[in-house]
């Protein structure tokens, strides 16, 4: 029998991997977590590896990401209020990926931060 996974998220720690396990399983969600054990091992390889991979199997795929979704956490501004996204004033907003550019390969730290939501992919500062 062939296992075909779908990584719905990896994290940087094995804790914060196993809380996530833990609700999905109690949504009735089959887990799999990916370099479990070696990033207990070895906490430092965590980077170099993707970190801890949440993975479930393709026919929950769907369900997943909506758990997934739900559960992640979002944004705040300053206050602690949730930031809204200005496009479709959704409240689920990510901080989003740097620019692939040189400059900013090299110097990371000038990068104003920018956000991306999670309903309708807009990027804004």
């Amino acid at each position: 029998m062939k296992n075909d996974f779908y990584t719905v998220a990896a994290f940087e720690y094995t804790a914060d991997a196993q809380v996530m396990k833990g609700k999905f399983q109690s949504e009735g969600i089959e887990v799999f977590l990916k370099d479990e054990h070696t990033v207990d091992v070895d906490p430092l390889v965590s980077h170099a590896i993707g970190g801890v991979k949440l993975q479930v199997h393709l026919q929950d795929k769907e369900k997943a990401i909506a758990l997934y979704n739900e559960l992640r956490e979002y944004e705040v501004d300053p206050k602690g209020q949730r930031i809204i996204c200005p496009a479709c004033n959704e409240n689920r907003v990510l901080i989003a990926a740097p620019k692939k550019s040189l400059w900013y390969l090299l110097f990371p730290f000038f990068e104003p931060k920018r956000y991306e939501c999670a309903n309708c992919g807009e990027i804004f500062k």
